[in-house]
């Protein structure tokens, strides 16, 4: 696994401008795609993001702040509202 193919959840996190627990929490509630885990040594477990979750979870944010309810947004999100256009970004 490249670190360029993936982003840890502090960089996604301060790309969206939100906590690390949020990140992880949005993730927990299926409207961010689920880290990969790797083993990180002495350090304990790393999550590792696809490059296209903080379009994603800007997205995800300005469906909240347009007050849509998680299960609204899990529904736009599988009818395809969002789309990640490219490997590091998308819109909606």
């Amino acid at each position: 696994m490249s670190a360029d193919t993936y982003l840890t959840t502090p960089e996604v996190a301060e790309a969206v401008g939100v906590s690390k627990a949020t990140i992880l929490r949005w993730a927990e509630q299926g409207v961010l795609p689920k880290p990969v885990i790797v083993h990180g040594g002495r350090r304990g477990r790393l999550a590792r993001w696809p490059l296209h979750t903080p379009a994603q979870g800007r997205w995800v944010l300005v469906q909240l702040e347009a007050r849509l309810t998680w299960d609204e947004i899990r529904a736009a999100l599988e009818a395809g509202r969002f789309i990640a256009t490219s490997a590091t970004g998308g819109d909606a």
